[in-house]
């Protein structure tokens, strides 16, 4: 009779185990998608300010880190050299986000990194990637490339 309880106590404790970690796991999913939307939204704003040619303001929405480390000069030739050859941009899909704690030659924090699909008026086909760091309490634009 002993064996009998201990036995049916340790599955309900088994199984209370997995219920706890599935319920984890449906709130990580719906954090997951919490986050995507955010950054999403972060991204694209960052890129319709670069698609206006309003570097400037899309220099200031870049982690204070960043700024220290280059001028708002450099940043409007860096972004001026990486767009204007493709010209304006004809429609943009979000494809994917991926989450990361490591970024290469920056330090462990939190990062997202948004995928588009980007056809521009000299460029049918592309893929743009931004990458948000959470910074100070807010998703900031760290990286941008056009592949």
């Amino acid at each position: 009779m002993k064996r009998t309880f201990v036995f049916f106590a340790g599955l309900c404790l088994l199984l209370f185990q997995a219920c706890a970690t599935h319920r984890s796991v449906s709130e990580s999913k719906s954090e997951k998608r919490d986050r995507e939307k955010e950054t999403r939204a972060v991204a694209m704003h960052w890129l319709e300010l670069v698609d206006a040619g309003k570097y400037a303001e899309a220099y200031q929405e870049e982690p204070e880190r960043l700024r220290a480390a280059t001028t708002e000069a450099q940043f409007r030739r860096s972004m001026e050299g990486r767009r204007a050859p493709f010209g304006r941009v004809l429609s943009r899909k979000f494809i994917g986000a991926a989450f990361t704690r490591k970024l290469t030659g920056s330090p462990d924090g939190h990062y997202e990194s948004i995928l588009f699909r980007t056809s521009f008026e000299h460029k049918a086909v592309a893929a743009e990637r931004v990458i948000l760091a959470h910074e100070s309490g807010q998703w900031r634009v760290v990286d941008y490339r056009v592949y």
